[in-house]
């Protein structure tokens, strides 16, 4: 065998240069007599093997999606000292996250100004859903239990994926270590324990294993706690207090097990359970006089969801899915104004949902597929008006994908089907709607990894419960939201020189127009009501820079920024006071950076994020004005191995500077703090 290694290496040095690759060079060993025109022979009779180039072709980065993604990989999460899936957002550009402050407090993401409710949550190939609010609480998930994260501010460029997961204008990909197969039968346990300023303590462990014939178990589970009792500064005219947060305690745990199967011809079934409980208090916004509210909520949410997904033939893949989702919530106000001295409000929403599709292959270059899901929610309280809603949803797509060459394109076609019902009240207006989606990536030159893409998607936006039926509030009269996105750019990968091995660059320029924006407008002090009053256009730029720089054998610096220029404008009425101003809570610029240093003593990471002046009102008055803020941390780590167990000590210091800023008007966030984690892993 080494005779043959050795003899196709010369020969393939000897066709092509191994200049034009790249490629790694390394001297095999001693030849045999057999190749004795190779070798030459000294005085003690020894054999020297003269310097053999290999050549190989090094595996391509996912660079090549025709529409724009943004990726985070486990990997980077460790060295980019990223603290939590909040901040692993904050890094992506186009992202605007609402963050009430805290650990544990409510974190949504909004994609290029077109709200939480726009962006679909998919964990682990499965979309989340949420009827009553429409959007997702990321801090319901662990960091410590995240393989990846995947963010398409448009279309996904997979055509294997369920309808749900391509009916929202952006989607985020949540893909867990569940989904990692083990191969071996070992038992692997990763086990962490944080701790932080504010009252703030974190374990978390998660165990899997597997039988040696195809079938892998893991089982996590996490508890956080908070005090969240961070101080702030109050500013009332000239007078300048130094106050605390209060009423902000939590205690949060959540538990999942996994049970994946892989059959000999390919095909895997996975099994997943989920519960999460959630108790805190609310601390309601900082006003002046006003200290201390007495809200409180539990939130619970519970789900099982099975899927069966590989290829059944050798043109044709097959992937079906059945879950149950059970969420709910529970609002208590304890004040005097309230009959019995509190207003203790609860909503039940409940899901079952169904998905299959099929990916068929039927030439090289070509892919079809054809997804449909059916889904049923409904949402029941305890409030005056409540009128038990639920929706059926039926959603169908038809895409196909072609390859050929350097130009890769992709169609999809989404059709819509919502029936409304109510047990007792009246329902809002059935919906269908036939959603186009187009993307196209080419590669101009054949021998660098420039990649030039242009997409579109049409897509519109359903009501959630809570805007159509909310007392006092909702509407059954509401139209859905339409959007058109268009969006062109480019990624650029390239290994420059050996000291700069891996550096990507990506941009994108995209165009938005909203119709039917749904809005609430006050009909006095106490009611509101939402309605269709809008028009929106957002246009805007993003864009990355990843790089690696070689310092040393064992050292190297890993820089990782983001920008994003947005410029949302409401667009309905010339004569409006909102006309051509900034969408409230959107910033016209924002950006992230970091910069890790990686040596065998102790990893070192510093990182940063900015945002401009916002908005709370699309009037832009001044009084308004949420100022902008740059906020830095720090990271320390250092990972000790001992044949196949593992422990690394970490550090970090979160807003090291101590600004103290808002991202939600009246809800400061933690000014410097500090976080400390021991992590032990076999």
């Amino acid at each position: 065998m080494r005779k043959i290694i050795n003899a196709l290496g010369i020969l393939l040095s000897s066709i092509i240069p191994a200049q034009a690759f790249g490629m790694i060079s390394f001297a095999p060993a001693p030849a045999t007599a057999a190749c004795a025109d190779t070798v030459t022979r000294t005085a003690a009779d020894t054999l020297h093997l003269d310097a053999v180039e290999v050549v190989a072709v090094r595996a391509p980065k996912s660079v090549t999606s025709s529409t724009p993604l943004q990726s985070i990989d486990a990997e980077r999460i460790r060295t980019a000292g990223i603290t939590d899936i909040a901040d692993a957002m904050r890094r992506m550009p186009g992202v605007n996250l609402r963050d009430y402050g805290g650990a544990g407090g409510l974190k949504t993401v909004s994609v290029r100004g077109l709200g939480s409710e726009h962006t679909a949550v998919v964990y682990d190939g499965v979309a989340l859903s949420d009827c009553q609010a429409g959007q997702i609480d990321l801090s319901r998930f662990s960091l410590d239990n995240v393989n990846s994260l995947a963010l398409f501010p448009t279309d996904n460029s997979d055509i294997f994926i369920p309808a749900r997961a391509a009916a929202s204008a952006s989607s985020l990909y949540i893909s867990s270590f569940a989904t990692v197969a083990l191969g071996d039968s070992a038992l692997h346990l990763n086990a962490r324990m944080r701790a932080g300023s504010f009252g703030f303590y974190n374990p978390f462990v998660r165990v899997s294993k597997s039988n040696g014939h195809g079938t892998d178990l893991s089982v996590n589970a996490e508890y956080i706690h908070a005090d969240n009792d961070y101080p702030f500064t109050l500013v009332n005219g000239s007078y300048t207090t130094r106050e605390r947060r209060q009423n902000s305690r939590m205690n949060s745990w959540h538990g999942e097990a996994n049970v994946r199967h892989t059959y000999a011809g390919g095909l895997t079934l996975d099994a997943k359970a989920y519960y999460f409980d959630n108790t805190r208090a609310l601390p309601g916004p900082v006003v002046y006089y006003v200290s201390r509210t007495d809200e409180h909520l539990r939130e619970r949410n519970f789900f099982g969801q099975t899927r069966l997904k590989g290829r059944i033939a050798d043109n044709l893949a097959l992937s079906a899915t059945a879950k149950f989702n059970w969420a709910t919530s529970r609002y208590k106000d304890y004040d005097g104004k309230y009959p019995g001295g509190v207003l203790d409000n609860y909503y039940i929403q409940r899901e079952v949902y169904a998905t299959g599709a099929l990916l068929y292959t039927p030439l090289p270059g070509l892919a079809l597929d054809y997804s449909a899901d059916w889904a049923w929610n409904n949402l029941t309280s305890n409030t005056r008006d409540a009128i038990r809603p639920y929706r059926n949803s039926i959603l169908q797509t038809v895409a196909g994908r072609y390859t050929w060459g350097r130009l890769n394109a992709m169609v999809r076609m989404l059709y819509s089907i919502y029936l409304n019902d109510a047990k007792d009240g009246d329902a809002g207006k059935d919906r269908k709607r036939l959603s186009p989606m187009a993307s196209v990536s080419y590669r101009p030159l054949a021998d660098a990894d420039l990649y030039i893409r242009a997409s579109y998607k049409n897509i519109f936006r359903m009501p959630t419960f809570n805007e159509a039926y909310f007392d006092n509030y909702g509407s059954i009269n509401l139209d859905p939201e339409i959007t058109d996105q268009y969006n062109i750019g480019l990624t650029y990968q390239a290994e420059p020189a050996s000291w700069l091995p891996d550096l990507t660059v990506t941009l994108d320029g995209y165009l938005n127009h909203v119709e039917n924006k749904i809005v609430a407008i006050p009909y006095n002090l106490f009611i509101w009501s939402m309605t269709n009053l809008g028009r929106v256009r957002v246009y805007g730029a993003d864009a990355t820079v990843n790089a690696v720089f070689r310092l040393a054998a064992a050292q190297k610096l890993a820089l990782s920024a983001s920008y994003s220029y947005q410029r949302a404008q409401p667009r309905t009425d010339p004569t409006s006071s909102e006309w051509m101003k900034q969408v409230a809570y959107i910033p016209l610029n924002s950006g992230s950076a970091s910069l890790a240093w990686q040596n065998p003593w102790i990893n070192v990471t510093v990182s940063a994020t900015a945002m401009s002046a916002r908005y709370t009102t699309n009037s832009n008055i001044p009084s308004t004005r949420v100022p902008g803020f740059f906020e830095a941390g720090a990271t320390l780590s250092r990972k000790f191995t001992f044949r196949k167990y593992s422990l690394e000590l970490r550090a970090d210091m979160l807003n090291m500077f101590d600004k103290q800023y808002d991202i939600v008007a009246r809800y400061p966030m933690p000014g410097r703090s500090w976080k400390a984690s021991v992590e032990f892993d076999f």
